[in-house]
């Protein structure tokens, strides 16, 4: 952040003026400019050191006015939401706002009080990476409904994955060729760098206006929009650290090579299979420590050892420079699936069940005891029963923590928008928004039509049916209302235009994108390492946030009814069903038809028996 890149920068210029050897070697070096000798021994450099310890020392990076101010900071963040729901007529401002405009409140009257600077009250860099992100993806991979995100898993990991490559690079040649019109043009690495960091998404507030559309996991567009942002933010993440490797001092002149596109691309793979690797093998690790344990452990240290064991897999990959997300998101499928899940068959709790003692609203979109809904684990294997009094916290303690951290971000977000460590360029800002716009619905529109195809080579095809949700069945226009093509539930939503539209939307940026561009590395004159434009990178990134949240997300809540989501979850299916019925009774008809041809011509054949026997009496 702020205050790592001021600690950074202080040494490096420590560093290039050669502060660090010892007088003798100084002196016999620099002896024919008594400047250097006078620059050495009484200016900058023992300022520079001054200031290095006074700023820079790992105990002076958290003191307890930093942290009061953010409790004081977070205090009022909730209470602004309480106000704002309160006011009907400001429902439509996301929750990520609200945090981000208490921000920006405290920040301008801190700002007012003298010899008092925005600048000291920045935390480091790793905070946001090591402490704050964990919690919030973790809690995600434990709401996420195993059941539909397997039947959609083709579908989430075609725009997780893919869509988060195309969204990067789409993104980034957009700002690298646009702003050669300008006269602050990025290079190609470092447009590429903001194409990953802006690609991750979080769509907390479609997901809550969905919610309140009556929309569940159980709907196609609801888990397809959970399921992507979840897995998006580990391949975003691996991405990024994957291109700020190349801030190398090779690669920032824009020239790259062959080699060094495939090193990137092996970087990449080795890092997603490397991290579900560690995931999958604390995993194991954390079934046999539970098992052995099943009958000794009190009920809250199986809730501790549950998150101990949960970051285990996160700092194991950190360490070895692959992503901690990725396998954060694999420990939570592995533990929801064998360890946090309700246990036996027929039970099916309500998914308020576990958390009876406290009214978390039925409004939250993230914080459903979707275990409930788990998968069955592999044949041979078999799940682990937790305590009833660890199961009914674990879920409620990690909503707490993640609805913490965001809060946090977000409102960090706010308080330093006019910090001068920030370059606002108006044309670089707008063609970064633009770009992320842009990049997000040709993404979507293009892996929309890729999953159909998939579908359609996998011959995925049912028969008539009412769906449930309008998002699952299409009307051709070409076709007839008696015989109707219907894909999987899965393929007729993403062919749906109003699917489509929700996925675009969806593609608000927050919490993470707003953390990896913290962690960019200052540029290092001395070494030609790190990136020059961070600055500039900075002010794009919180400006794209700020719009996603509050346009796109407030007008989200406008324009998603408005889809008849709600609407038309009645009438397609009574138009399904009415064309169903249709057909039925054609088909009766025709049985009818049938049946009474069929009993006339049975008739006629008796009577020409009967009057064929009467002539031959009579003969």
């Amino acid at each position: 952040t702020n205050a790592d890149d001021t600690c950074e920068g202080i040494k490096d210029a420590y560093l290039a003026a050669d502060c660090s050897v010892d007088d003798e070697s100084y002196n016999n070096r620099n002896d024919d400019d008594d400047y250097f000798y006078q620059f050495k021994a009484h200016t900058c450099c023992r300022i520079l050191q001054e200031h290095y310890t006074e700023y820079c020392r790992s105990d002076y990076m958290f003191t307890s006015m930093h942290l009061l101010f953010a409790m004081i900071v977070l205090l009022l963040s909730e209470c602004a939401k309480n106000v704002m729901h309160r006011l009907k007529y400001l429902n439509f401002i996301p929750e990520a706002g609200i945090c981000v405009l208490v921000g920006m409140v405290c920040g301008l009257v801190a700002s007012l009080f003298p010899d008092t600077s925005i600048d000291s009250l920045s935390f480091d860099n790793d905070l946001f990476m090591s402490v704050l992100l964990p919690p919030i993806i973790f809690e995600a991979a434990l709401a996420v409904s195993k059941t539909e995100f397997k039947r959609r898993r083709t579908a989430i990991i075609v725009f997780a994955v893919l869509g988060t490559l195309v969204s990067t690079f789409t993104t980034g040649l957009m700002v690298h060729y646009a702003s050669m019109l300008t006269p602050e043009s990025l290079p190609m690495l470092d447009s590429l760098v903001f194409g990953a960091l802006i690609s991750s998404i979080d769509p907390v507030a479609i997901l809550s206006i969905l919610t309140n559309l009556g929309l569940s996991q159980a709907d196609t567009v609801f888990i397809l929009v959970l399921g992507e942002s979840l897995l998006n933010d580990g391949v975003a993440i691996t991405v990024f650290k994957t291109l700020v490797a190349r801030f190398d001092g090779r690669t920032n002149d824009g020239s790259t090579s062959t080699s060094e596109v495939f090193g990137a691309a092996a970087d990449f793979v080795i890092a997603m299979v490397g991290s579900i690797a560690v995931a999958l093998a604390c995993g194991c690790v954390s079934w046999f420590y539970f098992y052995y344990l099943r009958n000794t452990l009190s009920p809250a240290w199986e809730v501790g050892s549950f998150f101990i064991w949960a970051l285990v897999p996160f700092y194991i990959s950190e360490s070895l420079q692959w992503s901690g997300i990725v396998s954060l998101v694999g420990m939570g499928f592995f533990m929801d699936i064998y360890i946090a899940s309700p246990k036996g068959k027929g039970q099916a709790p309500s998914p308020m069940a576990c958390c009876d003692y406290v009214e978390m609203g039925s409004s939250d979109d993230r914080s459903v005891a979707t275990g409930i809904n788990s998968i069955a684990p592999i044949s041979g294997t078999s799940r682990l029963q937790l305590s009833s009094e660890a199961q009914k916290h674990i879920r409620f303690i990690a909503h707490v923590t993640a609805q913490l951290a965001e809060s946090a971000i977000f409102a960090y977000l706010g308080l330093f928008l006019f910090s001068k460590n920030y370059d606002w360029d108006p044309a670089l800002i707008s063609i970064g928004i633009a770009s992320c716009l842009m990049s997000r619905a040709f993404m979507v529109v293009l892996l929309s039509q890729f999953i159909l195809l998939v579908y359609r080579m996998r011959g995925y095809s049912t028969k008539p049916q009412a769906s449930r949700s309008p998002a699952l069945s299409t009307v051709s226009s070409n076709e007839s209302d008696n015989e109707i093509c219907h894909l999987s539930k899965t393929a007729a939503a993403i062919r749906n235009p109003r699917t489509q539209t929700v996925l675009v939307l969806a593609g608000l940026r927050g919490a993470v994108s707003f953390a990896l561009v913290e962690n960019v590395p200052l540029y290092n004159a001395l070494t030609e390492e790190g990136c020059q434009y961070k600055p500039l990178m900075k002010g794009m990134t919180s400006a794209a946030i700020i719009f996603t949240t509050f346009i796109i997300g407030g007008a989200s809540y406008f324009i998603l009814p408005v889809l008849g989501f709600a609407a038309e979850l009645k009438d397609d299916v009574e138009k399904a069903s009415s064309i169903n019925e249709a057909g039925t009774s054609r088909t009766i008809e025709l049985a009818d038809r049938k049946a009474g041809l069929e009993g006339l011509a049975v008739l006629t054949s008796r009577d020409t028996e009967s009057t064929n026997s009467d002539l031959s009496i009579l003969n």
